[in-house]
Formats: C-alpha cells, sequence, structure tokens
C-alpha cells in the first residue's frame, strides 16, 4: 500500500477530515492527500515542523523521552501530528466539528503501515 493510498484512507475515514501528509522534520512533505484547496499544507507543515522540534527539545529536557503526538485545536481546524520515527512524521488536519477521536485513531493505527513503506 503506498502512502497515498494510506494517506488517502485514513482521510476518508475521518469525518470532517481535510487533509493529511507524511511530512520529514525539515518541513518538506513527502506524500499528502487533501479534500481541499482552502489550506496551504505545504507552508503549515514547514511551520509545524518547527513547532515538533521544539516540543521535542522540551521533552527531552525534562527527561520524558520521545515525542509521539502532538495537536493543536485552532479556530477553523484540528492539526494532530504523529512522529513515525526520527526523521519523518504525519499530519492530519480536520475540521473543528469533526471526529476528533476516530482520526487520532486512524492516524495511530497507519503509522505501522506508513513505516512498511519507507
Amino acid at each position: 500500500m503506498s502512502f497515498a493510498d494510506i494517506l488517502r484512507d485514513v482521510v476518508h475515514g475521518t469525518e470532517g477530515a481535510l487533509g493529511a501528509l507524511v511530512v520529514g522534520v525539515d518541513g518538506i512533505p513527502v506524500e499528502e492527500f487533501a479534500v481541499t484547496t482552502d489550506i496551504d499544507l505545504q507552508s503549515m507543515t514547514v511551520e509545524y515542523s518547527t513547532l515538533l522540534k521544539e516540543i521535542e527539545k522540551g521533552s527531552q529536557s525534562a527527561q520524558l523521552g520521545s515525542t509521539k503526538e502532538v495537536t493543536v485545536i485552532a479556530e477553523k481546524a484540528m492539526i494532530m501530528l504523529r512522529r513515525l520515527n526520527d526523521e519523518y512524521f504525519m499530519v492530519l488536519i480536520i475540521k473543528p466539528d469533526g471526529n476528533f477521536g476516530k482520526g487520532r485513531f486512524l492516524l495511530r493505527m497507519s503509522v505501522p503501515k506508513l513505516l512498511k513503506e519507507f
């Protein structure tokens, strides 16, 4: 199963999902699937990769270990970031009234599938 297929399944399986991406820690998307063009996914991933790096520094400084998941709930979307490995993470963007629990579950379940593709 390709990255695109996995991302599509997560987006279609999550009510209110707007898109999903596999992103390098440098902020450059490897693959993306979106059902809208209303959100600039490319710019967003660069900003959130920086955020993820800072949160990781905080986790390490507090001796909590590696950060596995970060969720940002904003006015217009919920953004979930899930680390895949040291070099990549997955992002899922959902409308504010979307199914957060289902999205989080599908995000977590997609990690082993995505790792097989690397």
